[in-house]
């Protein structure tokens, strides 16, 4: 009876969940290397050139180069497979996916002026900016851990009513942690740590851009360009999490913890653009990123699970819908190069510059977010993505590949995330018509914490994440 009156209380007053932090901050601010298959198999160094929609979304300047109408389509079909490694046990898992990458329109229009300035073009341009489909499995017996003290831990010297309702408060009504002689005093029903732990992490979603843009070019020697950009977030994150196989007999058999979170997300930011041709064979391109500005909105629901040896077993859940919150994510530079070879080929170099000690989390319905832009500024650091990309045209058939390197976000080792992308590709011209292949391969690691135990003194429970994405992009283009 006292467990059924606390449950219905719990329905009436809910504590404020608080679980965005500095981490879903970084998961918003860094993005992929994809576009159109020929920048994309140029390491993504597109950004002094034109000619190509790919372009456009690094570089809005690129576009003032048109002296012709274009529609091109993108398909992107990816391989993702990710390596775990905990408490050394390793286990693969791999998912196939297909998706439009880009897809965009170019209008350009001459000017009868006589003041140098001789097009203005615009375009509208869709593009997946980042993959969030993500999907990997751990499992090893930890003799010294089980994640159960995480709840025992936070319950101490809280009341039962105050207990944190997706969580603490799920572990209370299922018996894993039960009170002891008063009602901030717990016991835990995991009387001795030694088990078997598994873990199934599985997320879907990606943020999508659409940029409209225009440009305009003064002799063919200066171009200017700027986008207005619109992005959406559709993210969703699910956890399925069980402790069994005790090593010393006790009441309890095993329980389970599962996580849903949904995110949904809008967000705006301009880019400006210029190239000057110096010479005719060379191109010098800077171009500007504002941050994005996020507006976004969750749905958190969890549910834990307890099977005793006498039969017994109980199940609660919780649902809550977060307030909104906004996320500013880090501005970013780009400097470019480009050299044209004969006519026959092309050499680029881009240098982006992005500062992730920059971007914030905030809310207008509470002011709860400090400690997270606290660690934002402590844990996060500018870093530098460098990209390179060698083109050579042979008849009407163009051979290229890149190769670019995404830097670690993290400052001090805290962990680590560099990411290496290696891309080759060919194109083939017909008439108007242009078709494009890029292979490229995205090489990653990090480490992942599945939770943190504040009982021991190596708190934190890591895997090691080694990740690989094969993607295989494919463009049609039609100028007009």
């Amino acid at each position: 009876m006292k467990k059924l009156f606390c449950f219905i209380t719990a329905l009436i007053i809910s504590p404020t969940l608080s679980s965005q932090n500095e981490s879903d901050v970084l998961r918003l601010s860094m993005t992929d290397n994809l576009s159109t298959a020929r920048v994309t198999s140029l390491g993504g160094s597109f950004s002094s050139l034109g000619g190509n929609s790919g372009s456009i979304l690094s570089n809005p300047a690129t576009l003032a180069s048109y002296r012709t109408n274009e529609f091109s389509a993108s398909l992107s079909i990816s391989n993702d497979e990710v390596e775990s490694n905990y408490l050394n046990n390793r286990n693969n898992y791999d998912r196939l996916k297909i998706n439009f990458q880009n897809i965009s329109y170019v209008q350009s229009i001459p000017t009868q002026n006589n003041d140098g300035w001789n097009r203005l073009n615009y375009s509208f341009t869709y593009n997946r900016r980042t993959d969030l489909n993500r999907k990997f499995s751990v499992g090893g017996y930890n003799n010294e851990s089980s994640r159960s003290n995480v709840f025992f831990n936070n319950a101490q010297g809280v009341v039962i009513d105050d207990l944190e309702s997706s969580s603490d408060y799920l572990a209370y009504m299922t018996y894993l942690i039960d009170t002891l002689n008063a009602t901030d005093n717990y016991i835990s029903s995991v009387e001795n740590i030694g088990q078997n732990q598994q873990s199934i992490i599985n997320e879907y979603g990606s943020i999508d851009d659409f940029d409209i843009s225009i440009g305009s070019s003064y002799q063919d020697f200066i171009f200017l360009g700027a986008s207005i950009s619109f992005s959406s977030i559709d993210y969703t994150y699910q956890s399925r999490y069980l402790e069994d196989q005790f090593d010393i007999d006790q009441d309890l058999n095993n329980w389970t913890f599962n996580e849903n979170l949904y995110v949904d997300g809008f967000g705006m930011n301009f880019k400006l653009g210029s190239i000057i041709k110096p010479a005719h064979f060379v191109r010098l391109g800077l171009a500007y990123h504002s941050r994005t500005y996020f507006d976004i909105e969750e749905f958190y629901e969890t549910s834990m699970s307890t099977y005793f040896n006498n039969g017994d077993n109980f199940y609660n859940d919780n649902v809550h819908i977060t307030s909104p919150y906004k996320i500013n994510t880090p501005s970013k530079t780009i400097a470019s190069l480009a050299v044209v070879i004969a006519k026959k080929g092309l050499l680029t170099f881009d240098l982006e510059n992005i500062d992730y000690s920059k971007a914030n989390i905030s809310s207008d319905y509470h002011s709860g977010f400090q400690q997270a832009n606290n660690n934002i500024t402590s844990y996060y650091t500018k870093t530098n993505n460098k990209k390179i990309g060698l083109e050579w045209k042979v008849k009407d058939f163009s051979l290229r590949s890149g190769y670019s390197v995404f830097g670690d976000p993290f400052r001090n080792n805290i962990n680590y995330l560099k990411r290496d992308y290696i891309s080759a590709g060919v194109g083939f011209q017909r008439n108007a018509y242009f078709f494009d292949f890029a292979l490229v391969n995205l090489i990653s690691s990090t480490k992942y914490v599945i939770y943190d135990d504040p009982t021991i003194a190596n708190s934190s429970q890591t895997v090691d994440l080694e990740s690989s994405r094969m993607s295989f992009i494919f463009s049609c283009s039609y100028k007009f």
